[in-house]
């Protein structure tokens, strides 16, 4: 019980810290669910051990994996979401506004910060080619979206800096790689040095891409106007 409560008082501290840190920083450069993966890494077994992976911390992370893709077993997880499903089987304005607040305010924090504190930073550092080769991977995918949009020959109003910047974003991926590396430790298909290096990877993409998304906007951009004839 006491490993419980010290772990969830310094996730809710965690929680509540990180939104106010990323409105801080210059830019907002920083997203929240990085700043939740570091600080749960740097609270976690790896390193401070200060938060333990106890049954009642996993439960609330798995619900806040649940809450994070809008899955509907967060109330059929206890015997009240049938009844409510049963009262009011259209569904409660008010009633789903709460448990938003519950999901997205603490819920899906608890999930990243655990995530955090699941990884393993010595691993990680120890093997940076993975980590590159991973992130490399993780940039390919912005090929066939970039080209998708291209050959698209249907009437597009995105400009060829904007395709290349909708490209760079959608190769973020962390909340996916996050529950799917989540998972699959769980299950002993992934080892735990691997699921680590996917998520850092993942973080690093996360800060990066929108950089250089638009870094390449104002370039091009910057191009264009210089190529664009005078009167």
């Amino acid at each position: 019980m006491t490993y419980d409560l010290v772990s969830l008082s310094i996730i809710m501290m965690i929680a509540v810290t990180c939104p106010i840190i990323t409105q801080l920083i210059p830019g907002k450069l920083m997203p929240q669910t990085v700043l939740l993966l570091v600080f749960g890494a740097i609270f976690g077994p790896f390193i401070l051990d200060k938060i333990w992976v106890t049954k009642a911390v996993e439960l609330l992370s798995e619900l806040g994996l649940a809450f994070l893709f809008q899955l509907d077993v967060v109330l059929s997880a206890f015997a009240a979401g049938f009844i409510l499903r049963f009262v009011t089987p259209n569904g409660n304005h008010t009633l789903n506004l709460k448990l938003e607040g519950v999901g997205y305010g603490f819920l899906i924090p608890v999930f990243f910060v655990v995530s955090g504190a699941s990884i393993d930073v010595k691993a990680v550092v120890a093997n940076p080619a993975l980590l590159i080769t991973f992130i490399i991977m993780l940039l390919v995918r912005a090929v066939p979206i970039f080209v998708a949009t291209t050959l698209d020959h249907r009437v597009n109003p995105l400009d060829p800096q904007d395709k290349l910047t909708v490209s760079l974003y959608c190769t973020m991926a962390l909340p996916l790689i996050v529950a799917v590396t989540s998972l699959a430790v769980q299950g002993g298909t992934m080892h735990q040095t691997i699921a680590s290096t996917l998520v850092a990877a993942g973080a690093v993409t996360v800060f990066l891409m929108p950089l250089l998304g638009g870094l390449t906007s104002k370039l091009m951009k910057g191009e264009t106007r210089l190529i664009a004839p005078t009167a």
